[in-house]
């Protein structure tokens, strides 16, 4: 008995381990500045755990959108190199994770980029500042107040989303009269440097030319970019267990391949897990 006393403890530790958006502040964190009352002790908990269920998405939080409560705790530019960062009481020593976007108040969720393996950081603990990961918001985002939304998969086949309220501005531009500084300084030199000058500006025009079409090619506008992926909730789709970490079906344009520790597998079946 006394060891089965001893045990209990770390038995419930161990389904409730998890980990949570930290930043930017998830609705109902203690970190959120909006937050009115007591802040929600489930947010690291998986969806539909022990009992409850989990109300879906962003675990219900959405309907505080329009009020104090609801609004935006961070502001990027679209085309921006934003980061985001976890906490929470245990990392599962890693999973799969996305970040995205909804731009109809969670109606749709687009992928921004995704982590296949690694994420949380498996040997960064439960620290902020060691469960740090870089992302691109979209460059074609559609401005004003949208929601950020960060989901994870760990190998118990469990799915948490945690979402934040952000502001989405028009992406910068270079100063306008860049262009003509330049042409001012080329002014001052000699005639045959410049002519120099003028011809290897033609060539990196040309190479900055067929960089972009090819750029072209390659870019996935934000409309056309995939949903998140959406599994181990009840849904029909299931996530590998135990011997892999998630690999997205349909990832985005933006992939970290994570750090090979374990191997990647597929959620399944394909027909109920959008594939």
């Amino acid at each position: 008995m006394h060891s089965s006393v001893l045990t209990a403890p770390l038995l419930l530790t161990a389904v409730l381990a998890h980990m949570h958006l930290n930043s930017p502040a998830t609705f109902g964190a203690a970190n959120n500045p909006h937050l009115i009352g007591p802040a929600d002790p489930e947010l690291d908990y998986p969806f539909n755990c022990c009992g409850k269920q989990t109300p879906f998405p962003c675990r219900g939080y959405l309907k505080q959108l329009g009020t104090p409560q609801g609004a935006p705790v961070a502001t990027w530019a679209a085309g921006s190199a934003q980061n985001f960062t976890l906490t929470g009481i245990g990392n599962h020593y890693g999973g799969s994770c996305q970040v995205g976007f909804s731009v109809d108040n969670g109606t749709t969720f687009q992928v921004a980029k995704s982590f296949e393996g690694n994420c949380p950081h498996r040997n960064g603990g439960v620290d902020p500042s060691q469960q740090t990961f870089n992302f691109t918001v979209p460059a074609d985002m559609p401005t004003g107040n949208v929601v950020f939304a960060w989901t994870w998969f760990n190998r118990e086949q469990e799915f948490n989303m945690n979402c934040a309220a952000v502001t989405i501005t028009p992406s910068s531009n270079s100063p306008p009269n860049a262009s003509h500084a330049r042409r001012h300084r080329t002014r001052a030199l000699p005639r045959h440097v410049r002519v120099r000058l003028d011809h290897a500006a033609m060539f990196n025009k040309r190479e900055a030319a067929a960089a972009s079409i090819v750029g072209a090619r390659e870019m996935i506008s934000y409309d056309q970019r995939p949903p998140l992926l959406i599994a181990d909730a009840d849904n029909g789709c299931e996530t590998p267990q135990t011997t892999a970490e998630v690999k997205y079906p349909n990832p985005g344009p933006d992939v970290d391949p994570g750090d090979g520790v374990y191997p990647l597998a597929l959620p399944t079946p394909a027909e109920r897990c959008g594939y």
